[in-house]
């Protein structure tokens, strides 16, 4: 695993021991993780990343969709360059 893996692994561990939030309180739709995900910073978007970092739900929701997000970013990304060549 690289660093960058090492420290998300660690940080899911503390975020899950720390602020499991079992019953989900104050969490926001999960719509609203999309900007977060998607990397657009705007004043709503502060607001979801403020309650992600004490919630470990959310927390494993952002995550998730990040990880969808850049699939899709990398699948338009290669269909772009074999349309190119």
């Amino acid at each position: 695993m690289d660093w960058e893996t090492d420290l998300i692994d660690a940080l899911e561990v503390i975020m899950h021991r720390d602020f499991p939030n079992p019953h989900r309180i104050g969490c926001p739709a999960y719509d609203s993780l999309t900007h977060p995900a998607a990397g657009i910073g705007d004043a709503q978007s502060a607001l979801v990343v403020a309650h992600v970092r004490r919630c470990a739900p959310c927390f494993d929701e952002l995550k998730e969709l990040r990880t969808k997000t850049n699939a899709m970013k990398a699948s338009h990304t290669d269909r772009a360059a074999r349309r190119d060549t």
